[in-house]
């Protein structure tokens, strides 16, 4: 305060000498006169709606983009030439889908569909899709194995559920009991021994949502902290920008090492400060399947007071029946995690969509809850952030674990991981391509180490029937190893070796990659990542029109 009533005397004389006052003011008047100044430059700032760099984005990527952005703004002809285009991608995006979609309704029936008739198209549907997730060619997505007789077995015990509602426990006791026993089962695989606390949700986006909830909430109330951020690593899953979207937090992301494709400890630490709530590892990531130093953050985790999040929903039912593989702790066993999220609904072949969160104390749990005590309906409370809900996701995660039971479980996880360990084997013996880090869980992702265009061969892949996932930075093609696809690795290889030589044979023809070259690359050369976001959700528009 003194130190900036001192800088303002010094400018105030400056100002008085400049121009020759003859007026004499006391340090009354300085003060005064400081006051008024910060009062109007506090009123206009708040009123100016000045840009924010888009995460941890650069200084010369921020100018870039709002040069991007004033022209698509201000310059006659660009913002209508955008619109017109807007048009032409949702046109064709609403076009590839309607090649797939048969008998339309557009209203209620005045009388109602006879049950044969509905049925009809049930079965149509069915057998068209079916096609498709049972080809053995998908990456992730279906994780069931192909026996249809546990398949039917869960659908008719989980049918009984439809109109169930956890929410009123008092009248359906019985899945409220299904929901505790699966939260129960899955807190004792990750070192919840003595009391499991967690949430059931509908997947691992809700999990990481009431997570990162939980901790905006504590750190508000138990450390005044009103501004709060999560540093996260690159490769987190997009749910934690989601739910930084959603509560108002900043993002801070960490590097990745680009030999082990984890996060870079060292930079992680870099971006912690005291407006830091938590900060987040993955078991193992999406994008390449490699698991970050568990262990290291949980110690940095512990150290500075904050949270650390687990993201296991991805691997959790993999890893935590194959302790004897070199994972290192991961779980509640360790000091420093503070909470975890595990999927069901993935390797726990579950139905979707099913998920757990799972926390250290009772006390952050209740952070993430929601009640009022005031509203004129009544008391409300819920622990999610939906309020009635049917009980056929606990149901199925229910049904699932007991039939399965933990040996078949430890089975199913030792085939996924050895297949996904030679897989990347095999996949780093083709001398024109390299994986990215060393994968151990269920994920394998390579890029290209010479100059072919990977996007190419994930073009001549999806001509064959695979439904693959691409990455970006650096360009690559991801696949999660499942039980549905385990069988046709082999395959996989092989036909990734003959892409390549068709894309030698043929380079003029594949030089763009595809759909996805086109995709990723025009994306990249747009300056604003905010735009290229908007640009994208033009296909979330046609998905759901009819």
């Amino acid at each position: 305060m003194y130190q900036t009533i001192d800088f303002l005397k010094q400018v105030y004389s400056s100002l008085k000498n400049s121009i020759k006052w003859q007026t004499q003011l006391d340090e009354f008047d300085i003060v005064i006169f400081g006051f008024l100044i910060t009062f109007i430059l506090h009123f206009i700032l708040n009123r100016i709606r000045l840009p924010s760099r888009d995460y941890n984005q650069s200084y010369w990527s921020f100018v870039k983009s709002q040069v991007f952005m004033g022209l698509i703004n201000y310059c006659p002809g660009v913002s209508s030439f955008l619109e017109k285009k807007k048009e032409e991608a949702l046109k064709s995006f609403a076009h590839s889908l309607d090649k797939h979609t048969t008998n339309k309704t557009f209203k209620i029936p005045e009388n109602g569909m006879g049950y044969d008739k509905i049925n009809e198209r049930l079965k149509s549907w069915i057998e068209r899709d079916s096609k498709n997730y049972y080809s053995g060619k998908i990456s992730g997505s279906l994780y069931v194995h192909n026996d249809h007789k546990f398949i039917e077995e869960c659908q008719e015990f989980t049918k009984n559920f439809i109109y169930s509602n956890p929410m009123h426990a008092d009248l359906w006791p019985a899945s409220r009991q299904l929901e505790a026993e699966v939260i129960k089962m899955t807190g004792e695989l990750f070192g919840q021994e003595k009391e499991s606390i967690g949430m059931l949700t509908t997947g691992g986006t809700e999990s990481i949502l009431l997570a990162i909830l939980a901790y905006r909430n504590w750190a508000e109330t138990e450390k005044g902290i009103t501004q709060p951020n999560i540093v996260i690593p690159e490769t987190a899953h997009a749910a934690f920008y989601k739910a930084a979207e959603y509560f108002k937090i900043q993002v801070r992301t960490a590097k990745v090492n680009q030999k082990t494709f984890s996060v870079d400890l060292k930079d992680l630490k870099s971006h912690i400060n005291s407006n830091t709530i938590c900060i987040v590892g993955s078991m193992p990531n999406f994008p390449y399947g490699t698991q970050d130093p568990i262990e290291e953050l949980a110690a940095i985790a512990k150290k500075k007071k904050i949270g650390f999040h687990v993201d296991a929903c991805l691997g959790g039912f993999i890893v935590a029946f194959a302790k004897e593989m070199n994972y290192g702790k991961f779980d509640f066993t360790l000091d420093g995690v503070t909470s975890i999220s595990c999927d069901q609904h993935k390797h726990g072949l579950a139905p979707k969509g099913v998920s757990t969160v799972l926390f250290k104390t009772r006390q952050l749990r209740q952070y993430a809850f929601f009640s009022t005590a005031t509203w004129s309906g009544g008391a409300y409370a819920v622990p999610t952030t939906q309020g009635s809900k049917t009980g056929i996701g606990a149901a199925g995660a229910w049904f699932t674990m007991l039939a399965i039971g933990r040996k078949k479980y430890a089975e199913l996880s030792k085939q996924i991981i050895n297949a996904t360990i030679q897989l990347a084997k095999q996949i780093n013996e083709i001398p024109e391509l390299e994986v990215c880090g060393q994968p151990k869980v269920n994920c394998v992702c390579f890029k290209s180490k010479g100059n072919i265009n990977v996007y190419s061969i994930h073009q001549i892949l999806t001509s064959k029937g695979w439904n693959l996932n691409t990455t970006q930075n650096p360009n690559g093609i991801h696949i999660s190893v499942t039980q549905q696809n385990l069988q046709n690795l082999k395959q996989f290889v092989q036909e990734i070796k003959e892409a390549i030589q068709e894309i030698k044979a043929n380079p003029s023809k594949y030089r763009k990659g595809g759909d996805m070259g086109a995709l990723y690359g025009t994306t990249q050369k747009i300056p604003d990542s905010k735009f290229a976001g908007n640009a994208l959700k033009l296909y979330l528009d046609s998905v759901l029109k009819l």
